[in-house]
């Protein structure tokens, strides 16, 4: 059998090296190219163009009547550093010219810079090349300029993808810029160019990795975005004890890190570090294959993969539709992915024990109602809990699906004792013999109630005893708004109204929090409290109307930095009996639950992403609707500009203990933005009763 991390160590990560060309043409042969990937790289990345280029484009500036735009003609032979080849190309990452200014206030300037980045793409797409590297904006005052060009090239040349290469932050701050600079100031502009180009698929980042990593906001904002390269100048690795290049431990986890998203690793500067430690040092000089077999090294002691993300692998930020099991009845392989969970079967197992405990009185059978078996698993463990409490039981095994129930009656006959009845119907028209103890589902989704926990366990309550227990006995809805461009342009590119206003599963991954906190928006709670007298035996609801499972909630989210909400994320979490409980919050799934990989996180997108400022603050509105035929969510957002009122601010100024981020403070709440209210009477998206 092979081990988890020889599997892990055969994972694909693509690592490259930049080279320069010669001044004169076609220097990034097929030989040389290959030489490369001989030594162990995959990617040569290396510029289109050679100088010989820019020599006449200058000249052809020069000569030309300023009032005039001149027209630029595309490279000739010796003016590219490679040429078509079969063998070398998809080892080739282009990089278009470094001396352009598409941003150039000159509209003479800014021309001229287009139609050469136009030439250099159509000829990169000519060869048969994949990407093109272009250096980002040179100013931040004038990206519109910048993105204009951008999009034009990706709209005329088709099949080839765009990265801007860009810092991670400003390396050098201009305080007498009109655009003022921070820490998010790249992320900005890089924000600016996607927007304006309407987030085109094949429009992403080159991001060049820094000598001091920036802060642990600044690396979440990144990971959240589509970067493609990673490029790592040798001149930011350090030297270990016995010469070799090594990166810092920062730098490792932070490779570590973005390794999940599986972008590549292109190698820079190796020629000029090596040149530059031996005029430095008396240590012998190293081979220029030491980089690269450091960045393989680390691909081969990466951390090992939690529980979810082995289980989740493929699907990250993949959109997936939630099931619906009242109204369709599941497949097989569908109830086999779920129970492969060991650690919500085994919570499930305890509080079964709990409850066994709690309801036994000597000499008497306490008598459980599995509402929903599917394959079994729930009555497997209720026989276990049973043996290990040495309680006895008698098991009602209640299930609609005609495929599931035929299953169920050959476990009974080859498993499970004579205390294990199988019961073919639906749960809420079930009229057993005798009154139960205690009922079990697994009916929570991802939202908690997003697969009718609430109206299945209504429909189930008349069988239960005056003084029964249901499991789970209650559960909670949390959300939280977030960032995530990857979800937002997988939701466009459906190019369908609905996409838009519909709730997904998904297994988050390039995802970045707006807030620090995840809130919670309602609760359910069973036996229902308000159901105690009006418990109903004959009908297939235990109300005419299901209106008592509707719900409101609107949370306010205070955000400190600024980003983009591209939607907000749901998770749950649920108190299965007494002290055992089941959580996919992040912030409390591993005191909870931990390793539990039955349930991504649920996905509520916004038609339109929506900028939101420093000291801002997010308000979601979201409602759980009901026809009494179908359920479905409604949601809007309206984002809110927080500021301190003048008065009270110049007061604090008077008190060294005041503060004007203190609550206590007289604030004013700018409105900003407000969403349309997303699937409105569930005309896109609903659940069916």
């Amino acid at each position: 059998m092979c081990d988890q991390n020889d599997a892990r160590n055969t994972e694909l990560f693509y690592v490259g090296i930049e080279i320069q060309c010669n001044i004169s043409g076609l220097s990034v042969d097929s030989d040389r190219v290959l030489s490369y990937v001989g030594d162990g790289y995959d990617i040569v990345m290396t510029p289109i163009t050679t100088p010989e280029y820019r020599s006449k484009v200058t000249e052809l500036i020069e000569q030309a009547d300023y009032n005039k735009f001149p027209y630029v003609a595309p490279p000739n032979l010796t003016e590219v550093s490679f040429a078509p080849n079969t063998a070398s190309m998809q080892h080739i990452y282009g990089i278009s010219s470094n001396w352009l200014e598409l941003d150039s206030a000159d509209d003479r300037v800014a021309s001229i810079s287009a139609q050469v980045l136009h030439n250099e793409v159509s000829y990169a797409a000519f060869c048969g090349l994949g990407y093109v590297i272009v250096p980002g904006p040179r100013r931040r005052t004038n990206v519109a300029q910048y993105s204009q060009a951008i999009n034009s090239v990706l709209n005329a040349i088709p099949y080839v993808n765009i990265c801007i290469h860009l810092p991670m932050t400003e390396e050098h701050r201009d305080e007498n810029e009109e655009v003022q600079s921070t820490d998010l100031s790249i992320w900005e502009i890089w924000n600016s160019i996607r927007t304006l180009c309407d987030y085109p698929s094949r429009l992403s980042i080159s991001l060049q990795v820094p000598v001091k990593l920036p802060a642990q906001n600044i690396l979440a904002r990144w990971f959240a975005e589509p970067v493609s390269v990673l490029i790592i100048s040798a001149k930011i690795f350090l030297r270990n004890s016995k010469g070799y290049p090594v990166l810092s431990k920062a730098h490792q986890y932070f490779l570590f890190k973005f390794l999940k998203q599986k972008p590549y690793t292109i190698l820079q500067d190796v020629k000029e570090s090596i040149e530059l430690r031996s005029s430095q040092s008396s240590e012998p000089e190293i081979e220029e294959s030491a980089f690269l077999i450091y960045i393989r090294h680390l691909h081969k002691v990466l951390p090992p993969p939690s529980a979810m993300e082995r289980f989740g692998q493929g699907y990250q930020d993949l959109l997936q539709n939630p099931l619906q099991p009242l109204a369709d009845n599941l497949e097989s392989g569908t109830y086999e992915v779920f129970e492969r969970d060991p650690v919500k079967y085994m919570k499930y197992e305890k509080a079964i024990e709990r409850a066994l405990a709690d309801k036994h009185k000597k000499g008497q059978t306490v008598i459980l109602a599995i509402a929903g078996a599917g394959r079994g698993p729930l009555v497997t463990r209720a026989l276990k809990a049973s043996e290990e409490v040495n309680v006895p039981v008698y098991i009602y095994a209640v299930e609609k699906n005609p495929n599931a129930y035929t299953y169920l009656l050959q476990r009974k006959s080859y498993e499970w004792q004579s205390n294990v009845e199988v019961i073919y119907s639906d749960m809420r028209s079930w009229q057993p013999d005798s009154k139960v103890d205690i009922v079990i589902s697994e009916l929570l989704g991802s939202f908690g109630d997003n697969e009718l926990s609430p109206e299945c366990l209504d429909g189930v309550e008349h069988v239960l005893k005056d003084d029964g227990v249901m499991i789970p006995q209650s559960y909670s809805a949390y959300l939280v708004p977030a960032c995530s461009p990857k979800l937002h342009m997988s939701i466009k590119a459906q190019n369908k109204e609905e996409a838009a206003n519909t709730a997904y599963v998904v297994m988050l991954q390039a995802v970045d929090l707006l807030s620090t906190d995840i809130k919670k928006a309602w609760s359910f709670s069973h036996p229902s409290p308000d159901n105690d007298a009006e418990r109903v035996s004959s009908t297939r609801l235990t109300r005419p109307s299901n209106i008592h499972n509707t719900r409101h909630a609107k949370l306010r989210f205070d955000v400190s930095h600024r980003g983009v909400m591209h939607g907000f994320a749901g998770y749950f979490e649920s108190v299965l009996y007494r002290d055992i409980e089941l959580s996919t919050k992040p912030d409390t799934m591993g005191e909870k639950s931990k390793d539990m990989v039955s349930w991504f996180p649920i996905w509520f997108p916004l038609q339109s992403p929506i900028f939101v400022p420093d000291s801002s603050e997010i308000e979601i509105s979201i409602w759980r609707k009901t026809d009494d035929s179908k359920v479905w969510y409604e949601w809007s957002v309206e984002t809110f500009l927080v500021v301190p009122l003048l008065n009270e601010l110049v007061s604090t100024r008077t008190s060294e203990s005041s503060s004007v981020s203190n609550p206590s403070i007289a604030r004013r709440r700018i409105r900003l933005e407000t969403t349309v209210l997303h699937n409105f009477s569930g005309k896109h998206s609903y659940m069916r009763l």
